[in-house]
């Protein structure tokens, strides 16, 4: 009988201790549920060190300040850039995405890396940010001065789906470079690319940023930098033949090492999502933004200057998602 009964209470004593794991694995993997539940809008920004995960962050910061009103939460996620936001988009693992203006024209007509999708017709604007320069920075003692003298160098084409890499390709065919016109042809992110400058690894890298920028003035000072001109007939066609590109000039003095205005081209950052995101959400996001303008423009240096106005897209090249056209028409901004 002893042996029984011990026999007996071992089996209790077990399936107490299985009954009371499998409450606590319960508790665990719902509270692992809570924590990790998807917020209601996720925005695609872009890598470590650039602007565009401020910019993100920035937007969710203004949403998620009437969070008890709305019950909707917003977070900024880092990605591999513009190229990798609009496959999300349409993918529907993010709502909104942060891209350059080339990035996004390529993706309405269905060229450069988005060739085999095809033209896309349901990405829609909320507002633009930001216009960058595109930017290269040589060596100094090379004596490289303009784009056109980057034949037989060690290049940075920027790492795959970056705003770089996208317009870095479309400018050296501009100027009728072939991969095989330059010694080495990198794919390295920002801050890779830097490091290989200053050790003599590349002759030329590039940046697509506001100016003046940090890292460009970095590099202009330890590691001897230079701006390098990209003007010139060719890249005349080029302005005439891809609207989503304008004109920029960084004005001489910016760094020390380019006394003289550096001609070059400017991208505008968008802010984008598709049809599918609801009129009143993006009228919500929408009008966070432009009623905390005061809050959003200290968030980051780059935004300082930004003016609502200038931040209303234009429906020229792709059209306005209709609940942030709301707003404007609110505003009086849009017809």
């Amino acid at each position: 009988m002893r042996s029984q009964f011990s026999k007996t209470s071992r089996v209790w004593r077990h399936g107490r201790v299985q009954a009371g794991c499998g409450i606590v694995l319960a508790l665990a993997l719902q509270a692992c549920t809570v924590v990790q539940r998807r917020p209601d809008v996720v925005i695609g920004t872009g890598r470590p060190g650039g602007v565009y995960f401020p910019l993100g962050d920035s937007v969710c910061r203004v949403f998620n300040l009437d969070l008890p009103r709305r019950g909707l939460r917003c977070a900024a996620n880092l990605s591999r850039g513009p190229v990798a936001n609009i496959e999300s988009l349409r993918d529907r693992r993010i709502d909104i995405g942060i891209v350059q203006s080339d990035v996004l024209a390529d993706a309405i007509r269905g060229e450069g890396p988005f060739v085999s999708r095809g033209p896309d017709t349901a990405l829609r604007v909320l507002f633009t940010g930001q216009t960058e320069a595109f930017t290269i920075v040589a060596r100094r003692e090379l004596g490289i001065r303009r784009a056109t003298e980057l034949r037989g160098k060690r290049i940075n084409l920027g790492s795959p789906g970056s705003g770089e890499r996208v317009s870095m390709e479309r400018i050296m065919a501009a100027l009728g470079f072939t991969p095989t016109d330059f010694a080495a042809a990198r794919e390295l992110p920002l801050a890779e690319q830097h490091d290989a400058l200053c050790a003599n690894e590349l002759d030329a890298i590039v940046y697509t940023v506001r100016h003046p920028n940090g890292l460009v003035d970095d590099v202009v000072r330890s590691c001897r930098g230079v701006l390098v001109d990209v003007s010139g007939p060719p890249i005349d066609r080029l302005l005439s033949g891809h609207p989503e590109y304008g004109r920029f000039v960084i004005p001489g003095n910016t760094y020390s090492s380019n006394p003289q205005d550096v001609m070059t081209l400017g991208v505008w950052t968008a802010i984008i999502t598709t049809t599918r995101l609801p009129d009143t959400l993006a009228y919500e996001i929408t009008k966070a933004v432009f009623e905390n303008i005061e809050d959003f423009r200290r968030l980051h240096p780059d935004f300082a200057t930004l003016l609502p106005r200038d931040m209303v897209p234009s429906a020229r090249d792709v059209p306005v998602h209709t609940g942030a056209a709301r707003y404007y028409r609110e505003r009086g901004w849009l017809p």
